[in-house]
């Protein structure tokens, strides 16, 4: 496995678990080091098409509230 791939899974990884802990500072500062690390175009199909179907409802929810700037 190339390191692309594997940077990739570590951010999925470290993505879900900010999700989960409710922790809107760490999930930003993942995803602002993913985009700096593997490029916008590859963060998008990270969230996309391998985050969103593994997040429940309120996941997805918080992760669309916290883009738009409020605390659920």
């Amino acid at each position: 496995m190339t390191l692309e791939p594997r940077i990739a899974l570590f951010l999925l990884n470290e993505l879900v678990s900010a999700l989960r802990a409710n922790d809107p500072d760490t999930f930003k500062r993942w995803l602002c080091g993913g985009v700096q690390e593997l490029g916008k175009p590859a963060v998008e199909e990270l969230l996309l098409d391998w985050l969103a179907p593994f997040l429940t409802e309120t996941e997805k929810d918080r992760m669309i509230a916290w883009h738009l700037g409020v605390c659920l």
